[in-house]
């Protein structure tokens, strides 16, 4: 972490690393004492975040650190335990202190722990950073089974100039040779000093945990870089070394998270945009491994972030200061696309869209932003691949054709001026022509559900992921997937284990998957690409927000009650014919028919953006002067408005 905020919520510069055998509970129960432990009392400070246990040893390092500080360091660890634990800390700056704290054991807490450390610290007064301006602290077991750190606190004693700090270094592009690597990073500094000279260069390595070698000497205009052969197979990070031109002049060295491992100049190159879909099976993993397993190798990159729809990814993309995918919560991975797509370094871009956007009420939303994502990605010279994915077990299996008709409405939608068509990745009509011939043959142990996560909705199991990763495959190589590895990633959205499948069953999935991906029309395997069904884009529409009292009493009927019009004439919700299904009526004023007053029904899914392109299943019927829209009950949010016009008003 580059640069901690404070108690007060203010940044400051100071870094925080840890390494080593890094064990986690989450579960602890110890409850800390308030009244002695002050700020360290948080609930989690007992909840053995870090413990240790022989040989291992945790290494926690501040850093950035004002060389002439002066600094108070309190440690705080806790068990509940029976039996006496000790932990030891080594502490190291201009000079190496060693504190010991029982952490455990009988008697040494009140209830309801009297066995767990609830109000002891480990302090130490008078600390200097040194020469590199860090303090380490050394966590190991001293006496019992285990060490533990649960909760630190740092003190400056005197007033400092603080160092200046680069926060969010990063690289954008793909870890190709040749590519053009951009370094980005954000300057800081506590004292408000300007930033001058800061000074860049850049490491390489056989493996992130192997030992580091400059690739070049630290130079103000190193912060680019492009990969050469020499560097094939090896990792890439920058390095910023913060300068200030007053004040403290310059900050600790802030590196990137490493990249790579370089590829050759012809390997394809993809960057996946999703949610869930991509995210729990690792499609961008499963997609890389197959690859390469087959001799076409690929390297992948993306920005992926659970549980969100594709507004957010255009606007957001990842959680703040998420460069690295490391901050916020797990579900947010990889690097934001609109840096990475315009570097031109990506071959192919897909994009997943959220799991309810194909629905009537979320369809601009998709086609909105579908369509952003596309024109970035064709004009900076990426192949755009929508991500064609399934319906739930809990819809007919014919739902799915719903769902290609609105993925192909889209894809032809967003085409239109382009230079490359934008293409499907039929992955959900993969996975119905699976599940469809599932119950017989080498597949007669399989059945709908063993496609989906039990207890889930709408992910796919492991072996639903494994059908989708295959028509990635097929649809980006062009190619069959048969002969192939029979085994996927684990469906779980927190692990990347690798799951092995019966070789029979895997090749006659491979088998139907190819059948779909060469013959799905727009998959871009064989044959032209052609819109399929072409659909006019959502037209959004604006007018003036006030009323017009005397236009509504008008077109609706004359008012008996002194409202605008009576109650039963304007717009309101009926008891629908169909089950399943929701309405709402309105009667229209002969009167102002005959005046030609115009009545347009306009559509919204968030009171925002309204069309008056009706969306899917929506139906609209008159009888006489009454007018009814009916829809299905569980499209989700929708709104409803009638856009009323007199000539000459």
């Amino acid at each position: 972490l580059a640069n901690l905020v404070s108690d007060t919520g203010q940044l400051t510069g100071i870094s925080l690393g840890v390494t080593g055998t890094i064990l986690v509970n989450p579960f602890g129960t110890t409850v800390p004492n308030a009244a002695t432990l002050g700020g360290l009392a948080v609930s989690t400070a007992t909840q053995d975040w870090f413990y240790v246990s022989d040989p291992n040893v945790i290494t926690v390092t501040l850093g950035n650190l004002a060389p002439d500080g002066v600094y108070r360091l309190s440690l705080f660890g806790s068990r509940d335990s029976s039996t006496v634990m000790v932990t030891k800390f080594d502490v190291v700056g201009l000079s190496a202190e060693v504190r010991r704290l029982t952490t455990g054991g009988p008697g040494i807490g009140i209830a309801p722990q009297p066995n767990a450390n609830r109000s002891d610290l480990s302090v130490i007064e008078n600390l200097s950073p040194d020469a590199n301006g860090s303090l380490t602290i050394s966590v190991r077991r001293d006496v019992g089974s285990f060490g533990y750190l649960g909760a630190l606190r740092l003190e400056t004693m005197n007033v400092v100039n603080s160092p200046p700090a680069a926060n969010e270094v990063a690289i954008v592009g793909a870890p190709r040779v040749g590519e053009n690597l951009l370094g980005r990073y954000s300057y800081w500094d506590m004292n408000g000093d300007p930033q001058s000279g800061t000074q860049f260069y850049w490491e390489s390595a056989a493996s992130p945990n192997s030992s580091p070698t400059a690739l070049a000497a630290p130079s103000s205009s190193a912060l680019n870089v492009s990969p050469t052969s020499s560097e094939v197979g090896k990792y890439l990070r920058l390095c910023v070394v913060p300068r200030a031109s007053t004040g403290r002049s310059q900050g600790a060295v802030a590196r990137s998270s490493w990249l790579g491992p370089i590829v050759p100049s012809e390997t394809i190159t993809t960057f996946h945009i999703g949610s869930s879909y991509t995210l729990w099976s690792n499609i961008p993993l499963q997609l890389s491994n197959l690859s390469n397993s087959s001799g076409k190798p690929l390297s992948t990159g993306g920005q992926i972030t659970a549980g969100r729809d594709s507004l957010y990814h255009w606007n957001a993309g990842l959680g703040v200061g998420n460069f690295s995918g490391t901050a916020g919560t797990i579900y947010d991975l990889g690097t934001p696309s609109r840096l990475e797509i315009p570097t031109g370094s990506w071959d192919i871009v897909v994009m997943q869209p959220y799991n309810t956007e194909w629905q009537s009420w979320q369809r601009p939303q998709m086609y909105e932003y579908a369509r952003r994502f596309y024109a970035l990605a064709d004009s900076n010279g990426s192949q755009f691949y929508l991500y064609g994915y399934w319906c739930k077990p809990t819809e007919p299996i014919s739902t799915q054709d719903q769902i290609n008709t609105v993925f192909e409405q889209v894809r032809a939608q967003i085409s239109l001026g382009g230079a490359r068509k934008a293409l499907i990745i039929p992955a959900g009509q993969a996975l119905r022509a699976v599940i469809e011939q599932s119950g017989t043959g080498v597949l007669s142990g399989l059945n709908r559900a063993s496609f989906y996560l039990g207890g889930d909705d709408h992910h796919p199991s492991n072996l639903g992921g494994y059908v989708s990763a295959l028509t990635h495959y097929a649809t980006i190589h062009k190619a069959s997937p048969v002969g192939l590895p029979a085994r996927t990633i684990d469906a779980g959205f927190n692990n990347d284990d690798v799951v092995q499948i019966s070789s029979s069953v895997a090749t006659k999935i491979q088998q139907i998957v190819w059948d779909v991906v060469r013959t799905y029309p727009n998959s871009g395997v064989t044959g032209p690409i052609e819109p399929v069904i072409i659909a006019p884009p959502p037209v959004y529409v604006t007018h003036p927000s006030t009323m017009d009292h005397a236009l509504v009493a008008f077109a609706f009927g004359p008012s008996v009650d002194g409202v605008n019009a009576p109650r039963e004439n304007l717009p309101h919700a009926v008891a629908a014919f169909t089950p399943g299904r929701l309405a709402l009526e309105y009667s229209i004023n002969p009167d102002a028919e005959a005046a030609q007053t115009t009545y347009t029904p306009e559509w919204s899914s968030d009171l925002i953006n309204w069309t008056a392109t009706q969306p899917a299943g929506f139906v609209q019927t008159r009888t006489g002067q009454k007018v009814t829209i009916s829809w299905p009950r569980g499209d989700g949010a929708q709104f409803v408005r009638v856009y009323v016009v007199k000539p000459g008003s």
